[in-house]
């Protein structure tokens, strides 16, 4: 130490929103991508590790968990999402929670130990909890007759995402990377 002074341990110092767009699911809601200053490639196994029910994708480099009726994900980028929120007001209170969350993970990682085996509830999706991040264009590209139809089946493991074409579109993907977030977050595969 010179001076005096501790030295700087957080991994994040600021978090700054860099979109802010209509909730794919609820449209009276807003949703907002975000920014961290740093990459947190370090710090997303802790998190992991200690967030309650959260899905962690290495692959990816992501991790998802809810928060009320918000999805929220962390990717290794800084980039961080969030759906189903109030106003802006609301965004920076959520944004300065998580990055309070990523900084105490980061200062206590030594004593996180990361060899065991999370065990998490699985959270539990109905037909209408995947509707909400459809396109509801009813369109039957995908062998249904309806979007809803389709979220019953992608549920029961007879459809896969990739059967919904309109989710392949660009305009569309906020809400695959949403429905995708979601799906692992209950313990579905989306490969």
């Amino acid at each position: 130490m010179r001076g005096g002074t501790m030295p700087h341990t957080d991994l994040v110092r600021s978090v700054r929103i860099e979109r802010i767009l209509p909730c794919l699911a609820d449209e009276t809601k807003i949703r907002i991508i975000a920014r961290t200053d740093r990459r947190l490639d370090e710090v997303l196994p802790y998190l992991y590790a200690v967030i309650p029910n959260s899905s962690y994708s290495e692959k990816g480099g992501f991790i998802t968990y809810m928060k009320g009726p918000r999805l929220i994900t962390i990717y290794n980028t800084g980039v961080i999402t969030i759906t189903k929120v109030k106003d802006e007001e609301e965004a920076a209170i959520l944004l300065n929670e998580i990055k309070e969350r990523i900084n105490n993970v980061y200062r206590n990682r030594d004593e996180i130990d990361l060899s065991k085996v999370k065990t998490r509830k699985k959270i539990r999706l109905g037909p209408l909890d995947i509707y909400q991040y459809l396109p509801k264009t009813n369109c039957g590209e995908c062998g249904e007759q309806t979007c809803m139809a389709y979220a019953a089946k992608l549920l029961s493991l007879q459809k896969s995402i990739k059967d919904c074409k309109p989710l392949r579109k660009p305009e569309n993907s906020g809400l695959r990377e949403s429905l995708i977030s979601l799906l692992k977050l209950a313990g579905y595969d989306t490969e």
